[in-house]
């Protein structure tokens, strides 16, 4: 595929993307004779793939409810801004929040004093999506794959320097799991989101980036910047000929989620209407094709209990290594 049909396919998501967003503003006539508006917040800023995913869900979850929804983009802070906000709010079943594993699992316990508690603060609604991540160079580095990333990184010896989302955020933390494992040191550059610190790689002021493959695919082939690895069990179908970073012995397999919830304390019934929603709009054929071109791949047929529980062992698979990397913000 060459790049202007890249662009073109990207400017068509995209201008669907943003139609969604206007149509979940539009009121039924139900919701406009009761004023009720849902609010979904976003911890990202507007046209990532994390906000892509949210505008997407708002149209295809109004259908459902028949209720109109609005986006609430609140980035800062590797997603506390947005939690902030989302804690604040009524617990009347018309706030909801889109999670990601930053918020849902890697910034409470990267915190000294953890600012939540992840399993219990929150009514967990369900599990949206999971990705791996994927690690990607500026192409000016005389780097190929994992070897040799490694290799440039040593003898650089700490000249290099990576970005990510935020602190404590999922790619923060698999990013230095990554350094440890492989006994290298790179210093890290936060950014408000993925967008700017993708920004800061492909203008070379960064030497490479770890994300979601969504995040990462067009620029790749587009030559901006070159995937040289997957945070993965086994490589991607979608990439089978970049490596693992098992395939030259580091232990590292790490990704993020997408995971919906109401507050603590949002009436039971009101939890189960919204359940039911989330099902049918993830179970809708033409919202899994809008994913899938985003790189996500949907969980289907997820509930509030399955989603507590993916949390709370994710919890308990990370926290022993923020403690063995010493992060404390």
């Amino acid at each position: 595929m060459n790049e202007n049909k890249m662009i073109q396919r990207r400017e068509l998501l995209l201008g669907s993307v943003g139609a969604l967003g206007a149509l979940s503003g539009v009121r039924p006539a139900s919701a406009q004779a009761s004023g009720q508006v849902m609010k979904l917040i976003v911890g990202f800023p507007p046209g990532g793939a994390g906000d892509q995913f949210a505008r997407i869900m708002s149209e295809h979850l109004r259908q459902e409810l028949q209720t109109p929804i609005v986006i609430e983009n609140r980035p800062g802070a590797g997603g506390l801004t947005a939690v902030a906000a989302f804690r604040r709010a009524p617990a009347d079943g018309y706030t909801l929040m889109m999670h990601t594993g930053s918020t849902a699992i890697s910034a409470p316990i990267s915190h000294k004093i953890a600012p939540y508690n992840p399993v219990d603060d929150f009514a967990w609604i369900a599990l949206l999506s999971e990705a791996p991540f994927l690690i990607a160079v500026n192409p000016s580095l005389p780097v190929t794959d994992l070897k040799s990333l490694v290799a440039y990184a040593k003898a650089q010896n700490g000249k290099l320097s990576y970005g990510h989302a935020g602190l404590g955020t999922t790619v923060h933390l698999a990013a230095e799991l990554f350094l440890d494992r492989a006994g290298i040191v790179v210093p890290d550059i936060p950014y408000p989101g993925s967008g700017p610190a993708l920004i800061g790689t492909i203008g070379g002021s960064l030497a490479f980036i770890v994300e979601t493959y969504g995040t990462l695919i067009e620029q790749h082939k587009a030559g901006r910047i070159r995937i040289v690895g997957a945070f993965t069990e086994s490589r991607l179908p979608e990439l089978p000929d970049i490596g693992t970073a098992r395939d030259i012995g580091l232990d590292v397999v790490a990704g993020t989620a997408n995971l919906i919830a109401a507050p603590l304390g949002t009436p039971p019934e009101r939890q189960a209407v919204i359940a039911k929603a989330v099902a049918g709009a993830m179970a809708r054929p033409e919202m899994q094709r809008q994913l899938l071109m985003l790189g996500i791949h949907p969980v289907l047929n997820s509930n509030p209990q399955e989603a507590k529980a993916y949390v709370a062992r994710e919890v308990a698979r990370w926290t022993p290594l923020v403690k063995k990397l010493g992060i404390a913000l």
